[in-house]
């Protein structure tokens, strides 16, 4: 199944190199965990209802926080760092934008979802040509970490009934800044919100009068099934 649905989606999208995050080609991005994430999965499908339309996110739900696997995420996952364990899902087709972080992310797919990564090595000062970008389908139930290094974003979705995946990083991120970003000091006019820094795609006006930097050149990918 999951090959079909890999084959599938590479014949739709002929423009993008596409991979299943099981193949080597994500070892330069991240790596699948072996994680029991059954009772998350669960309590997130009860907690988070599809929207109507758009995508939400909510960077930390007590619901999934508090559970026994909420336990072993700090545990297991993030080496019992202080974490937050939330969740971006509804309706997204687009790549718009691509963001990092100062450390790994990890994310738990509640339904398949498609990736879209690019190396932060390939940035050119704040820039970045959108032929760097590859797509690899996360098939639901699946549990990866994204490196520190790894521009992504929100997920697309991988069929009709949209996408939900359960994110996972330290405490905080993405919260509001409490300070003006230094936009002066190396990466700084990139830091739109804590511990996130972004870039979007040069013809996404919306994220551009929110004052994200337009750094993303060339197509801005849409995955199609």
């Amino acid at each position: 199944m999951i090959l079909s649905q890999l084959a599938l989606l590479r014949k739709c999208n002929p423009e993008l190199p596409f991979h299943s995050v099981s193949d080597p080609a994500f070892r330069p991005f991240g790596r699948v965990v072996d994680f029991d994430a059954a009772a998350l999965i669960q309590a997130c499908q009860e907690s988070c209802p599809m929207p109507a339309g758009g995508v939400c996110y909510e960077r930390s739900i007590p619901a999934l926080e508090a559970l026994r696997s909420g336990d072993s995420v700090l545990r297991v996952l993030r080496g019992e760092s202080d974490t937050e364990i939330g969740c971006c899902w509804g309706y997204n087709h687009r790549m718009d934008a691509l963001e990092y972080h100062r450390s790994s992310e990890h994310n738990i797919a509640v339904t398949d979802l498609v990736l879209l990564l690019a190396p932060q090595q390939a940035m050119e000062g704040f820039e970045l040509d959108a032929s760097c970008v590859q797509a690899f389908f996360v098939p639901a139930g699946t549990t990866v970490e994204l490196y520190a290094t790894t521009l992504h974003y929100a997920p697309c979705q991988a069929n009709d009934g949209g996408f939900c995946s359960i994110v996972v990083l330290p405490r905080g991120t993405n919260a509001p800044l409490r300070y003006p970003a230094p936009a002066d000091d190396g990466d700084g006019r990139l830091l739109f919100a804590r511990d996130k820094w972004l870039i979007c795609h040069n013809e996404n006006r919306e994220l551009i009068d929110q004052g994200a930097y337009p750094g993303i050149h060339g197509a801005n990918y849409e995955v199609k099934y």
